[in-house]
């Protein structure tokens, strides 16, 4: 959901908020870098989609957690100068105010603060700003203080270990961080609480940005142990595990963290083989059955199915072909009926997914066709065409449901799902961007 909430007297800041289902917590989730993510009206992120906290907000979600991304305040977006402004009193204005709202989605609020994220939650405690705050998560710290002889972030620090659990995750490997985990950590050694925990992180991978634009050469967010690459889910799956549990006070710890499930992407190499119909698996479902696979190289993935009895598939366009379709065949449907045709899937690689379908397979004249493109980053509805509704939603697991709706003259469809490449139907493939297909399915509505 995206909204503008008040903070300060005629100023309102940007926010994506992510609801769970009656969450016990709410997370409020700090970019790093300038923290100008241009959030447009529609969801969009323009800037930072290589930021940590973006990268794994959805998986807060996914353990029923929601989630709170906020852009520059309205009075300082461009051609404002932000030099200065995460250790502003207007910031920690802007920080308090947040909180205060999200209260009204959780009885507990974190912040969740990436690179120089963490410079704007310091400076907010340190001003007395975050007193609704239950805990603070400090990822892969910058601390830019305002001054040579400053100690207002460190301040804040020794307020936040005083008052509230307080986690540090930054990979051993950080340079840019390495500095101030260092004085974090003494100085909450000489606070002598019990509430400071710190991880120090090895593993991951050299995960190339999707964006390689958004940042300037050589700098601390071009390099993968300081943005964590690879690490999204097993990172997470530890910060939430610490929140579930009020922010547990166990010593520091190093984590050997390995990347999730390869299922594919941008460092993966290039699968140049397309897949025949014939290898892929039989899927388990009544009146269901595949028709065409062209231009894909189709993989059985080893994961929690999306839909009972049909496989995961990775789905990979392959330079083989401009065109990179799977089909299959439902019939047994109830005729002049409309259905909700939905497919679960996840990016590979940057791809997005095209949702087909019509009915009357058998003629050359079907009486319905219609489909739609989604961007699977962005989690947006990018075109569509003859469907009556259309819609892209998030599910456990990382799974989006797109779905359009049809109805069928015969009880029977034809739906294809293709990975696509921006809103282009044909285009050469690289062999690495593609889809995970979770399954297929046809649920009637009336």
């Amino acid at each position: 959901m995206i909204d503008n909430w008040p903070t300060r007297p005629d100023t309102t800041v940007r926010v994506l908020l992510t609801k769970a289902n009656q969450p016990l917590d709410a997370v409020m989730m700090l970019p790093g870098g300038h923290g100008n993510i241009n959030l447009d009206s529609r969801g969009h992120i323009g800037w930072g989609e290589d930021d940590f906290v973006i990268r794994s907000r959805w998986y807060y979600f996914d353990r029923g957690i929601a989630t709170l991304v906020p852009d520059v305040a309205a009075d300082h977006k461009p051609p404002v100068s932000l030099t200065g402004f995460r250790t502003s009193a207007l910031q920690a204005d802007d920080l308090s105010a947040l909180s205060n709202h999200l209260h009204g989605t959780a009885p507990r609020v974190w912040i969740v603060a990436y690179d120089t994220g963490a410079t704007s939650a310091l400076n907010a405690i340190a001003r007395g700003k975050a007193d609704l705050i239950a805990g603070l998560v400090l990822v892969s710290p910058v601390l830019e203080e305002p001054g040579p002889n400053s100690t207002l972030l460190i301040d804040g620090l020794r307020l936040a270990v005083g008052r509230m659990p307080v986690l540090v995750v930054a990979h051993q490997a950080d340079a840019c961080s390495a500095p101030d985990v260092e004085r974090i950590r003494q100085a909450a050694a000489a606070a002598k609480t019990a509430n400071f925990r710190s991880i120090a992180v090895t593993g991951g991978s050299a995960q190339v940005l999707h964006d390689p634009f958004a940042y300037a050469e050589g700098s601390c967010n071009t390099q993968a142990p300081h943005r964590l690459a690879g690490l999204d889910e097993v990172l997470t799956d530890k910060i939430i595990d610490w929140i579930r549990g009020a922010g547990s006070t166990v010593p520091g710890e190093t984590l050997s963290a390995a990347p999730p499930l390869a299922v594919g992407g941008r460092n993966a190499p290039p699968l140049t083989q397309a897949t025949p119909l014939s290898a892929l698996p039989e899927p388990g479902v009544a009146n269901f059955r595949w028709v065409t696979l062209r231009g894909l190289n189709a993989h059985a993935v080893n994961a929690d199915a999306a839909i009972a009895g049909q496989p995961v598939l990775r789905l990979i366009a392959t330079p083989d072909s401009m065109a990179h379709t799977l089909s299959i065949r439902l019939s047994g449907l109830d005729k002049g009926r409309t259905y909700r045709i939905a497919a679960w899937v996840k990016p590979v690689a940057g791809g997005n997914a095209n949702l087909a379908a019509f009915d009357r397979p058998d003629s050359k004249q079907p009486s319905d066709s219609g489909d739609a493109i989604f961007d699977l980053e962005s989690h947006q509805i990018l075109k569509s065409s003859g469907v009556t509704e259309r819609d892209i939603e998030q599910h456990s697991g990382a799974w989006q449901k797109v779905w359009i709706d049809l109805p069928t003259a015969d009880g029977e469809f034809l739906i294809a799902i293709r990975p696509i490449k921006g809103i282009d139907y044909l285009f050469d493939g690289d062999g690495k961007l593609g889809v995970l297909l979770g399954g297929i399915e046809a649920q009637r509505l009336d």
